[in-house]
């Protein structure tokens, strides 16, 4: 389950739950603004980054923020998405924008120069856009997903049967356009999730499954970044 706060932008919270429908609740959150499992997650649009490290228009700035996430959180995140900076200066005077945007890069040079040194436990990452970070929410929500299955002990193939479906074939099945007689089959040819996954794993293989093209293929090995495996080929 994906758990969102519900002050996230609202553009945001529709395109999640258009992309990923009942796994996302929306709720209050008191630290985060992404909870995935142990994951805890920090999201700034860049332009709201910059606000928040200057604590413009705000009781806390990204400092106090992250301190809190870092406690709260056994694997804390900042997400960054949105490269492209807009400086606001009243009057629209080029000049007087040209030095915004040369503070604004300068302001955020120095946070992510320190990041590191004042936050060692909190990964931080970048994407370049909304959808970007939709997508990117998705796939993590399906790693973890695909974690806690093959984890567990291993699973003899079912019959297909809405009433006792395979768990590997749900989670195979939940990516878009991928069907249950494909995953059925991906199963039946590869053995194991973790084999479908592994980097010996190609696209040009996975579209030797019937019903796996090249859009499909990519989706299923876009995956495999956010999968940790834990089993030995």
């Amino acid at each position: 389950m994906l758990i969102v706060d519900d002050r996230e932008n609202d553009l945001l919270k529709h395109k999640l739950l258009v992309a990923m429908g009942e796994h996302v609740k929306v709720k209050r959150l008191i630290s985060a603004d992404y909870i995935i499992g142990e994951i805890g997650i920090e999201a700034k649009e860049i332009n709201d980054l910059y606000h928040s490290i200057m604590g413009h228009g705000r009781s806390r700035t990204i400092v106090g923020q992250l301190h809190d996430l870092n406690e709260s959180f056994e694997r804390p995140m900042l997400v960054v998405y949105n490269t492209k900076l807009k400086p606001y200066v009243r009057g629209g005077d080029r000049s007087a924008i040209a030095r915004e945007m040369r503070k604004m890069h300068a302001v955020i040079k120095k946070f992510k120069q320190t990041f590191a040194i004042q936050f060692p436990n909190i990964q931080y990452m970048e994407l370049s856009s909304m959808d970007e970070f939709v997508d990117w929410l998705n796939a993590m929500h399906h790693g973890l997903r695909i974690r806690k299955i093959t984890t567990a002990e291993p699973l003899q193939l079912a019959k297909k049967s809405n009433s006792n479906l395979d768990p590997r074939v749900a989670v195979l099945s939940a990516i878009e356009g991928v069907s249950e007689r494909a995953a059925h089959d991906l199963l039946i040819q590869f053995g194991s999730i973790p084999r479908i996954l592994r980097s010996r794993t190609s696209q040009r293989m996975l579209m030797g499954i019937d019903g796996i093209g090249r859009k499909r293929a990519k989706a299923i090995l876009s995956l495999r970044e956010t999968y940790l495996d834990t089993q030995s080929e």
